[in-house]
């Protein structure tokens, strides 16, 4: 008798594609981790490449643009250097005294001491006393080129204020605070991308794990997230390499809309791979007919989004203009690393991927969701009113919007009351407000005088001084008597430059707040192309997809809606909860871009699935059974991407912040109300008319169904033979075949 039974023959599949993506699973699995590990050291170079200066976020026509360029050239050497001012004031209320005077004096050459041994750190100015006696102010600043500027400006502002501590120790009294623009990029943070990486793999992480409540599917999502991370950091890298502008807000950005993206894509394959494994034997069968089965609305998607990042090659602003291809390598490169590797991890692992609650075939998947099922039979039997009251709420969120103020002053990017803040608060009391961020012009030396006389008699205009010869210009420093960031500047610079056009009109007027006027106009200007033409784009690509008119209108004009309400909301939140001072005018076209572009995720995963089912159940069943098959999925992509985007609250920068808090905001408010409750009321409303012009008929949808009804075109099963039944009784992961040994 032998000592052992046969080996156990492992079920083969007829389909080919099953066979394929089985054969290719370790492969495809190793040629991920290699190409992960190659493109690191690419990837992590990317914030090396980042360009931060005026320049990236102006039209190269722009005057500022045009200062800033002739100011780099002038510093000489490679890698476009860029200058960071730095202003160190000291503060006595009863006024300054003796002491404080050579206390101050000892601060200045401590300061001085550092010049040469402090990367970047330039030559300190003179002291200058207030009119009042009760403050005094000299400057420094950092010069590095654009990848080192950020860097060294930490580096400098840590040297110059643990000088400065040293030196007014033995004084009590004397408040000395370190502000400008060097110190406000140092306090607005510089988080490491490592850093933010890690925040959004443990915010997913939890949120997967508490979707999936398994101990290994939920880090599965992760590690296909995190390959597409590197993948798309490298490509961006090579994108800055070649010329394109790329902001280091965008490569923060980009971290979590890979995550986000890709962890969505990965949740919409994970729940069709699992209703297929309740009716497969084999893995390979089940993920073969998952993939055919999402890879359309998945193409579809990611093919939307993509279309709307590459609208933002339409803005002037270099920064908003970088981020489109920016955006498209993040995406691609999320799309291809679920829908190969991800896939590939899925059938290494087998079925034991979804331990403890294992799909059996022929046990029926649970992928129906009973709430949202409940949902759509409430909406079902008042669609109209339903719809009324959505659209209402949504309009009353909208009224947040009145709230909304713009504010391009550098420091309100600070979070809290760091020695910037404080430094330019007590600079205000003393001084001319402005004496922080002057003006710049430069003028033909023939042109000068007359740039100096029309500067003099501009409104405004506190002081007027000439400044050294550069790039054979002559230059004058212009500070303003009212706050250099506001509508008081906005209109002294527009007047001043008007004057000049007339009386010197070879002048340039430059500077940091004529930075920031021309940013804001542009955004302006950005924001009225960009925003219609993404609507219009995304219109066409639903419409492809859907093969109708009215339903794509009905999907942009929820979309549209949805936008406006949750900047109302938050925009209420920013001002009331965070207090921030206001938004600076570029951040809504990053918040429409990425909430749009991603909130469509959904109507593409809910419309495609409800034409689908409407083929066969009709337009009112097909609905419910598409919002009940597929609202759990887009609850939990919606938690995802929202949790993935909230990782940028975190950061020390208020800009970051606030994008991060709106697109949160929003895509929960897109996967709790508008996807899943205002579209298909709209679409039950509407009826049959939704995919007009298609001429296909429908089945009628009189008869009562439950929301929870499968498609009528599914064939019963076959009764199956004994033979068959005993060969899908096989374990799917038994390829790995075991020997027992036989009781005598």
């Amino acid at each position: 008798m032998p000592l052992f039974t046969r080996r156990r023959r492992r079920a083969s599949s007829t389909d080919r594609f099953a066979v394929l993506i089985r054969r290719l699973r370790w492969p495809v699995a190793i040629l991920w981790f290699v190409m992960i590990v190659l493109l690191n050291p690419v990837a992590g170079g990317l914030s090396k490449a980042t360009n931060d200066t005026p320049a990236a976020y102006l039209p190269h026509s722009a005057s500022s643009t045009k200062v800033a360029e002739i100011e780099e050239a002038a510093a000489g050497g490679k890698g476009e250097p860029q200058t960071d001012d730095m202003v160190i004031i000291f503060e006595r209320k009863t006024g300054l005294t003796e002491q404080d005077s050579t206390v101050i004096a000892a601060a200045r050459t401590a300061v001085a001491g550092l010049v040469g041994t402090t990367a970047g750190l330039t030559a300190p100015g003179d002291v200058t006393v207030s009119d009042d006696k009760q403050a005094a102010v000299f400057g420094t600043g950092v010069t590095a080129p654009q990848q080192d500027i950020t860097d060294d400006d930490a580096a400098a502002v840590k040297a110059v204020r643990d000088a400065l501590d040293k030196a007014t120790a033995s004084t009590s009294g004397l408040q000395v605070a370190v502000t400008g623009a060097a110190a406000a990029t140092t306090d607005s943070g510089n988080e490491t991308e490592t850093g933010l990486l890690l925040s959004a793999v443990i915010i997913v992480g939890i949120v997967l794990l508490l979707v999936y409540r398994s101990p290994v599917l939920w880090a599965l999502p992760l590690i296909g997230a995190g390959g597409a991370v590197v993948v798309a950091q490298a490509g961006a890298h090579g994108l800055a390499s070649a010329g394109l502008t790329i902001s280091s807000l965008s490569t923060s950005i980009l971290i979590v809309l890979v995550f986000g993206a890709g962890t969505d894509y990965a949740l919409l394959l994970t729940h069709r791979y699992r209703e297929e494994l309740s009716l497969h034997a084999l893995p390979e069968d089940a993920m073969s007919v998952a993939l055919r089965r999402t890879l359309p609305t998945l193409l579809a998607s990611a093919g939307t989004v993509v279309a709307a990042m590459l609208c933002l090659l339409a803005a002037g602003s270099g920064a908003v203009r970088g981020l489109g291809p920016v955006g498209v390598v993040g995406v691609l490169a999320a799309l291809v690393a679920e829908v190969t590797f991800y896939p590939a991890l899925l059938l290494i692992f087998g079925r034991v991927a979804f331990w403890p609650r294992v799909p059996r075939e022929g046990k029926g998947g649970h992928e129906e969701s009973r709430f949202w099922a409940r949902i759509g039979n409430g909406v079902a039997r008042r669609p109209a009113p339903v719809t009324a009251i959505s659209v209402v709420l949504l309009i009353a969120a909208c009224a947040g919007l009145f709230a909304l103020n713009f504010n391009s002053d550098p420091l309100n990017n600070v979070k809290g009351n760091p020695g910037s803040v404080v430094g330019t608060r007590l600079i205000s009391q003393h001084f001319p407000v402005g004496i922080s961020y002057p003006l710049v012009i430069l003028t033909p030396p023939d042109e000068a005088a007359a740039t100096e006389t029309t500067a003099r008699g501009t409104p405004n205009v506190s002081s007027v001084e000439a400044g050294p010869a550069v790039q054979g210009y002559s230059s004058f420093s212009v500070v303003l008597s009212v706050t250099p960031f506001g509508d008081k500047a906005w209109d002294t610079i527009k007047q001043l430059r008007s004057e000049l056009d007339s009386s010197a009109p070879k002048a340039l007027v430059g500077g940091f707040p004529a930075v920031q006027y021309d940013s804001e106009q542009q955004a302006r200007h950005d924001a009225t192309v960009v925003i219609p033409l993404v609507l219009l784009v995304i219109l066409i690509v639903i419409g492809l997809l859907l093969r109708a008119v009215v339903a794509p209108i009905v999907l942009v004009v929820t979309t549209a809606l949805s936008f406006a309400a949750s900047f109302g909301l938050a925009s209420l939140l920013w001002k009331d909860a965070f207090g921030f001072d206001g938004i600076d005018p570029s951040i809504p076209i990053y918040i429409f871009v990425f909430l749009v572009a991603l909130g469509v995720d959904y109507n593409i995963f809910l419309a495609a699935r409800i034409r689908e089912e409407s083929r066969h159940l009709g337009t009112k069943r097909g609905t419910l059974r598409g919002l009940s098959v597929t609202g759990g999925v887009i609850t939990a992509a919606g938690v995802v991407l929202a949790a993935t985007f909230a990782a940028l609250a975190q950061l020390p920068s208020v800009q970051l912040t606030e994008v991060g808090s709106a697109v949160a905001l929003g895509v929960l408010l897109d996967t709790l109300l508008v996807r899943t409750v205002l579209v298909p009321a709209s679409i039950l409303t509407i009826g049959d008319k939704s995919w007009w012009p298609s001429r296909e008929k429908l089945p009628s949808s009189d008869e009562p169904a439950s929301a929870t009804e499968k498609p009528a075109s599914e064939p019963e099963p076959e009764p199956e033979s004994e033979s068959e039944s005993e060969s899908k009784s096989e374990p799917a992961v038994a390829e790995e075949s075991t020997e027992h040994p036989v009781k005598g």
